[in-house]
């Protein structure tokens, strides 16, 4: 009895796969579970024998031509007559005939899980075929059941620890770049450095499942990767991306947290950001992000919902720790504040203009900025107000002075986000004609400078130095998109640079 009320719970998730690979169609698990559930309620209101999908029969039905819909109703209705005529019509059957089906259907089906199945799993999934043959032989059905519960786990444990390491890769953050590119030159001086610049951040990316069985494993392999830098040469800060795991179990969230205290006082890092890699945070039950998220002053632990942000804050802090003054910047607005520069009048516009220019184009002279912008036109938009809209071809490059810029995307999952001041839109579709691939929707007092697409021919034709330094702006941009942390985590299937 108790053997039958666990099959009638495990039949459809167990016998339809395995009969859909037998029979090589597919399957909706959904749409069957739903139907045996109809089954079975209708079934027990008229006080009916419980039903289930038998593997064996199944097998027999569709070996000897049983295929589709006219067919199945057949063979419903002849055992809803045999229901009730059964017993007396077996009676009529020979025995050895019901025997010799049995036979046959017991010797091909352990041949196709025993003798079939060689050489098409591992050694680990063959044992635990032969030890559910075993036991259910042995020792009957509700042993098998509890034995192939046993053999499931014990072997996605293993091998979760043996084929899947949970550290999937590791590097410096030398040659990865966030989107803040805003910054003053002295900043990226800083950044830049062999001795404070992003040659100080480790960048660590996990995968697959962190549960109790690998908690050891990545802890020891993240604090190898860290001690295998050279004396004096430790990092700084440390990034954990945890985008690529799957999920997380207390035990390992446990570990997570300890293994932050560990490398903060055994190790000596500084600064340790986690990446949930989602707004949802963790993939665990508990809510690790809290304990995690105890940063003041770029000191402790952060969490940072994905890689770029997390570039962002640990960039912010490798400046703060030179000099905190440079954060504060009222020209782009620094990560750690929204304020944004007073502007009282077009003239502090324009300068406000030429400066964010003027940090696309370093190495160039503040005269020739300024004749750059000279071709440009002011434009205002108010709330609700569409720039482009998807499939219409822009004609002018716009640089984003004031306000707020966010692109609506027309994706599934519901990201925004925000352009940043200085912001060159479009600037590629003066060249090529480009289409534009997603509107763009402005909020309050927004300002852009827009270069048309007649002032860029005029500036071709008259001015080749101020088109000179638009080529150099366009090029600077996609190199710093080709190095963005988006495009070179531990693998890059980018153009070299």
């Amino acid at each position: 009895m108790v053997a039958l009320v666990l099959f009638s719970l495990i039949h459809v998730p167990i016998n339809i796969p395995a009969f859909a690979v037998s029979s090589d169609v597919d399957v909706e698990i959904n749409a069957e579970l739903v139907a045996h559930g109809y089954s079975n309620g209708i079934v027990g209101l008229f006080g009916g024998l419980q039903n289930y999908m038998a593997y064996t029969q199944s097998i027999i039905y569709y070996k000897s031509g049983g295929n589709g819909r006219a067919s199945s109703l057949a063979v419903a209705g002849l055992t809803s007559v045999l229901f009730f005529f059964g017993p007396s019509v077996a009676s009529y059957m020979p025995r050895c005939m019901a025997g010799t089906l049995l036979l046959h259907c017991g010797i091909d089906l352990f041949l196709e899980g025993v003798s079939d199945s060689y050489g098409k799993y591992d050694y680990l999934e063959y044992a635990g075929i032969w030890a559910i043959t075993v036991v259910m032989t042995t020792f009957g059905m509700e042993a098998a059941l509890l034995m192939g519960a046993v053999s499931a786990l014990l072997t996605y444990a293993i091998q979760s620890v043996t084929y899947l390491s949970p550290v999937r890769g590791s590097m410096t953050a030398a040659t990865l770049r966030s989107s803040e590119w805003n910054r003053s030159p002295e900043a990226f001086n800083v950044l830049d450095s062999d001795v404070t610049g992003r040659v100080k951040i480790e960048v660590i990316q996990l995968q697959g499942h962190l549960f109790f069985g690998n908690i050891s494993l990545f802890g020891e392999s993240i604090k190898k990767i860290i001690q295998s830098n050279p004396a004096g040469k430790l990092p700084f800060i440390v990034i954990i991306d945890f985008t690529l795991v799957l999920g997380i179990d207390s035990s390992a969230a446990q570990a997570i947290i300890k293994l932050r205290d560990q490398l903060s006082h055994q190790l000596g890092t500084k600064l340790v950001i986690f990446v949930p890699g989602s707004a949802s945070g963790f993939p665990c039950e508990i809510n690790i992000s809290e304990q995690l998220n105890t940063a003041r002053n770029f000191s402790g632990s952060h969490v940072c919902e994905d890689m770029d942000q997390a570039l962002i804050y640990a960039e912010d802090a490798l400046i703060a720790t030179v000099n905190k003054n440079l954060l504060y910047d009222s020209i782009k607005g620094s990560f750690l504040s929204n304020d944004q520069k007073d502007i009282i009048s077009i003239e502090d516009e324009k300068s406000h203009a030429i400066e964010l220019l003027f940090r696309k184009c370093p190495g160039e002279s503040r005269q020739v900025v300024e004749k750059f912008l000279s071709y440009f036109t002011r434009e205002t938009y108010n709330k609700g107000d569409v720039l482009w809209k998807q499939g219409t071809k822009s004609d002018s490059a716009k640089l984003l002075v004031s306000g707020d810029l966010i692109p609506s995307l027309n994706t599934r999952r519901k990201q925004q986000r925000r352009y940043r001041l200085g912001a060159l839109l479009a600037s590629r579709a003066l060249f090529k004609g480009l289409i534009e691939t997603a509107p763009y929707t402005y909020c309050d007092n927004t300002i852009l400078y827009s270069l048309s697409s007649e002032a860029w021919e005029i500036m071709k034709k008259d001015d080749l130095q101020s088109a000179q330094l638009l080529y150099s702006i366009v090029v600077r941009y996609l190199t710093l998109r080709v190095q963005h942390v988006s495009n070179r985590i531990f693998e890059t299937r980018c153009l070299p640079i």
